[in-house]
């Protein structure tokens, strides 16, 4: 199967996961802080790369009515250049309704403050994406 890797993407910061080499358990990558997304683009690269990853997640933020907004886009255009520049890689577009408000019950639950936790609730919106992913099954 390969390493699957799971990126939240935000304008500021982006999650990141990756799975064991089994595709069975989803570990956090720490959060990249970013300008823009031409620097997410290259380093969200480099971290795939040197994760070995063959299958590479992007969440796409979808309104809860399930249509797209600027954020949704901002996501498709990345998950398309990272098909572009890595065509070993397979990249798939996952729907991340919710992964942040499980996130933050998840955080809350174990005594994390709000102001501490955005890197981290990036993090766990991210592993929580690849999780339920692995699970799933890979289609």
């Amino acid at each position: 199967m390969g390493r699957v890797m799971a990126v939240d993407w935000g304008k500021r910061r982006v999650g990141m996961a990756v799975s064991d080499e089994t595709g069975t358990i989803a570990r956090p990558l720490p959060t990249l802080e970013i300008t823009s997304r031409r620097e997410a683009l290259r380093r969200v690269m480099a971290v795939a790369a040197e994760q070995g990853a063959a299958t590479i997640l992007v969440g796409l933020p979808l309104h809860m009515e399930g249509d797209e907004g600027e954020s949704a886009r901002e996501a498709r255009a990345l998950a398309e250049e990272i098909a572009a520049r890595m065509p070993e890689v397979t990249v798939r577009l996952v729907d991340e309704r919710l992964t942040s408000r499980e996130a933050a019950r998840l955080l809350q639950g174990h005594g994390e403050r709000r102001r501490r936790e955005k890197g981290r609730l990036d993090q766990v919106a991210a592993a929580i994406l690849l999780q339920s992913y692995l699970d799933g099954g890979a289609p």
